[in-house]
């Protein structure tokens, strides 16, 4: 059962990865007046506060949508791409058709339900998924794929986003803001609103995360490699990847997509 809008004290479950920040750093830094209760934690750890009711909003992976029918997608404010994302690579260890064991990244599961998809539809391979031991390629996410790609040879690296554009000619989606409640709309203005400032302070969140990418890149990336609108071909996009992902069995369910 959908619970009532809640106007005040809302409590939020922020994905602290980069490419999050702009969605909410306006918010986070109180930049935009709120009361809104924040709480830190890799994107598996969210979900969980999300699906416990522990908290009311998060910017979750977007297969996380199909585990609840308490939850609604907000309809602005994703973490996209329009082609190369640079964040969600495959670290290769052989050519992509020798592959037969895939190490995987438990953080995401957005990105592991798109490998399954592209390695089923797209390179037409049948491998084994682990988590622990050696693997013929891996999985990486994040600011640690960001870290990881500084010392990457030519030819080592895939890049998730890049391979879904050239299988499907469409961005792709990697999180977005779900709840399991409805939301008053001064309340989501709010998320709209955070999401537009963030775009205009990337220079101040580079700067801040000077420690993990300098700021030329790091500005490139989150403004050349990311998108935040949640615009019409990304919620097609959605969907696509959501037949797919069902179809490989890399989700459960695929239920309408329901934006609030």
């Amino acid at each position: 059962m959908v619970e009532k809008s809640r106007k005040k004290g809302m409590k939020v479950a922020l994905v602290e990865f980069l490419n999050a920040v702009p969605l909410y750093y306006a918010l986070k830094m109180r930049i935009i007046k709120n009361d809104f209760e924040f709480v830190s934690a890799v994107p598996s750890q969210c979900a969980r506060l999300l699906f416990e009711k522990s908290v009311d909003i998060s910017n979750v992976s977007v297969v996380e949508y199909v585990n609840s029918s308490d939850y609604a997608i907000l309809s602005d404010g994703c973490i996209a791409t329009n082609k190369r994302v640079k964040s969600v690579v495959m670290f290769l260890n052989k050519p992509i058709n020798k592959i037969k064991r895939v190490k995987l990244d438990k953080n995401s599961k957005t990105s592991v339900a798109l490998i399954k998809v592209l390695f089923r539809f797209k390179y037409n391979i049948s491998v084994d998924y682990v988590y622990d031991g050696d693997a013929d390629c891996e999985l990486v996410i994040g600011d640690r794929a960001l870290e990881r790609l500084k010392s990457a040879q030519e030819g080592e690296v895939l890049d998730l986003a890049v391979e879904w554009y050239n299988f499907t000619n469409l961005p792709f989606v990697f999180a977005v803001w779900i709840t399991n409640r409805m939301i008053d709309d001064e309340v989501k203005e709010k998320f709209y609103l955070s999401k537009d400032m963030g775009k205009r302070m990337i220079n101040d969140i580079c700067s801040e995360f000077s420690h993990l990418i300098d700021k030329k890149s790091c500005r490139d990336y989150l403004t050349k490699n990311l998108s935040y609108d949640l615009t019409e071909d990304k919620k097609e996009a959605i969907e696509v990847f959501f037949d797919y992902a069902y179809r490989c069995g890399a989700i459960s369910n695929n239920r309408p997509l329901r934006f609030i």
